[in-house]
Order: C-alpha cells, then sequence, then structure tokens
C-alpha cells in the first residue's frame, strides 16, 4: 500500500514522498534478487569487485588489527556509492532498454560535479571513522595487538577493551545512521534526475521522516545481509552486493513519486 505525501519545503522544488507499506523492504530485496538472476553476469561482476576489494583493503591492513576492523565495518559507509553501476543496470532493465554492461561502468560520467559532492560526503565520514577508531584503540587498548585474533581477545576479555568496543559501537552506528538517511534515495535519484545534490540528499531525509519504522526495517535488513556477507570472509557478497544494490534502486522508485 501506497500513499503520497507533499513535501511543504515548496522552495527546494522536491519530488512527492510516497509512505510505504512496511512489508514493501521485503519486495525490494524481491524485486532486486529477480534483477539479479536476469542479469547475473554483470551483477556478479560488481558482487567479485567488492570481494577484491575486502581481500585487498584486508591485506593492507593485516599488520595493523585495528585498520582491518575498522575497513571491513567500512563497509556500511562506503556501500551506497559503491552499487552505483548496479542502480544503473536496473534502471536499464526497468526501462525496457537493452542492459549496457559499459554504460553501468561509466554511470558517474552523467552527472560527475553532484556525484563528486556525494562521493566527497562519503570520503569524508570514512576518513572521520579511521580517525575515530585510532584514536579510541590508541586511549583504552595496549598497542600490543599483533593479530586480529589478539585484538579481539583483548576487546572481549579487558574493562579497557569491552569499553572501547562500547564506544566503537556507537560511534560506527551514529556515522552508519548518518551516511543511510543522507543517501537511502540520493544516489539513485541523482542517476535519474536532473536534480542537484542538495535536492537529493534533501528528499532521502524526506523520505526517512515520512516513512520511519519502514527505513528502520530496510537499514536492519541492509546491515543483517551485509553482515553475514562480512563473516563468510567476503565471499557472500559476490551474491548480497548485488542484490542490495538492485534492492535499492526499486526502494527508490517505490519511494519517490
Amino acid at each position: 500500500m501506497q500513499s503520497s505525501v507533499s513535501d511543504d519545503d515548496h522552495t527546494l522544488d522536491l519530488p512527492t514522498i510516497r509512505q510505504v507499506d512496511i512489508s514493501e523492504p521485503l519486495r525490494w530485496l524481491e524485486a532486486g534478487w529477480q534483477d539479479f538472476r536476469r542479469m547475473s553476469l554483470f551483477s556478479g561482476f560488481y558482487g567479485l569487485v567488492f570481494i577484491l576489494l575486502g581481500y585487498a583493503l584486508t591485506a593492507a591492513t593485516w599488520q595493523s588489527p585495528i585498520l582491518v576492523m575498522t575497513f571491513v565495518t567500512g563497509f556500511f559507509l562506503i556501500s551506497p556509492f559503491l552499487a552505483l553501476g548496479l542502480y544503473h543496470l536496473s534502471r536499464q532493465r526497468e526501462q525496457g532498454v537493452s542492459v549496457s554492461f559499459m554504460q553501468s561502468l561509466l554511470a558517474f560520467r552523467e552527472r560527475q560535479f553532484d556525484m563528486a559532492l556525494l562521493v566527497t560526503f562519503h570520503a569524508v565520514v570514512m576518513v572521520a571513522w579511521i580517525r575515530l577508531t585510532t584514536l579510541l584503540s590508541a586511549l583504552y587498548l595496549s598497542g600490543t595487538s599483533s593479530s586480529v585474533s589478539v585484538l579481539i581477545d583483548e576487546l572481549f576479555n579487558t574493562p579497557e577493551g569491552l569499553g572501547m568496543f562500547a564506544l566503537f559501537v556507537l560511534t560506527g552506528a551514529a556515522l552508519a545512521i548518518l551516511v543511510f538517511v543522507i543517501s537511502v534515495v540520493s544516489w539513485p535519484m541523482l542517476l535519474d534526475r536532473q536534480s542537484g545534490v542538495i535536492n537529493a540528499v534533501a528528499t532521502s531525509v524526506q523520505v526517512v521522516n515520512h516513512n520511519k519504522l519502514v527505513m528502520v526495517l530496510w537499514a536492519v535488513l541492509i546491515v543483517g545481509l551485509l553482515s553475514i556477507g562480512l563473516a563468510t570472509l567476503y565471499l557472500g557478497l559476490l551474491i548480497i552486493m548485488p542484490v542490495l544494490g538492485h534492492a535499492t534502486w526499486h526502494a527508490y522508485r517505490s519511494l519517490v513519486a
């Protein structure tokens, strides 16, 4: 069930936001899965890229266990941007045109300036996350964690480690919520419409404001599925990231008139 909500801020010329039923996120995932099935070769390529990116970041930071943990959790902060090509594939399929893998790779070129501004936002958040985790590690941990297993042992078996972990979760959740509110529909909207980044971000905020319970469920599903992907040593991202990317396009089409 859907109903429309006109936005009060006409100065930004925002589109009409729909209020949707609590069951809609499951429909978005189903639609995302259908897109993945029908474009499995192209979608699977993106999934493989996500896996290789995870391995590359882990290998590059392996000597610093706290950075391994930082970059693994950082997937939640940069995934909206990484899925841009998947939004483009779903858009092409929806329009009934021939699906072009090369065009999906070059989707960023359609709105370079506005997208660059949104990329900058994600980059700033990621840098802030790295700085915060490094600071927390310096304040609470001994600095002798020589491996991820030693770091985990110190986190969960010392008072300082438990305190650091609690702050790690709280600050990470705060940044993830910020990213979610800003980007839940802004990336697909920039790809789909001739609207500036301010309008896209404002629309995203209004979507969350008008569909609070639905957005909570959607966020929980995203975090849960990404966590499964990360817990499988990134292998689950082969399917999970493409399905979520395609589903995000369908969420945008459902929520924004």
